[in-house]
């Protein structure tokens, strides 16, 4: 093969490799980018409806820190907790600061998708000697919809399940 012909192919595929690339830019985010783009859609207010219908706020949404973090308020102006989600590196990973005291840091599962999000604990928090102390060990997001989606936290003890998982149902205000 003469050196134009081999230049020419190199060439090629040097030029499909930058159109490839560029354009792989352009789709959707994947892994646990895509899963906190899609928890970003929770900004605002969610309500629960009493067996009167009569509509309690249960969760408060915020975007914070120009974007790069999401503050969630569970349960505001009661037994208030928040929880701070953002990315670190490509690792989705949150704080919950607790109403036992403690501020357990979560991280994503690396099997987590957009529509289900799952947290374990890393083992690591503030005000915790070691993960034997009762703490949130793990939370679960199902986003079925825009306008509503549940979530169940579960706590641990001694290193086992603490009991059943607090299961929460929201609907954004109208």
């Amino acid at each position: 093969m003469n050196r134009a012909i081999r230049i020419g192919i190199v060439a090629g595929v040097l030029t499909a490799g930058v159109v490839l690339g560029a354009s792989r830019a352009d789709e959707p985010k994947a892994g646990q980018a895509a899963c906190f783009a899609r928890m970003k859609k929770l900004v605002g207010d969610w309500v629960r409806k009493d067996p009167q219908g009569k509509e309690h706020l249960v969760a408060r949404w915020r975007s914070i820190s120009g974007g790069t973090a999401l503050e969630e308020t569970l349960l505001p102006g009661a037994q208030e907790m928040v929880s701070i989600y953002h990315m670190d590196g490509d690792n989705l990973v949150m704080t919950h600061y607790c109403s036992m005291g403690n501020q357990p840091h979560l991280k994503a599962t690396a099997a987590s998708t957009p529509a289900k999000i799952e947290f374990v604990c890393t083992g690591k928090g503030g005000n915790m000697k070691s993960e034997n102390d009762m703490h949130i060990h793990h939370a679960l997001f199902t986003l079925t919809a825009d306008d509503n989606f549940s979530t169940a936290w579960g706590a641990n003890k001694d290193g086992k399940n603490a009991g059943d998982d607090a299961v929460f149902t929201f609907t954004r205000k109208k």
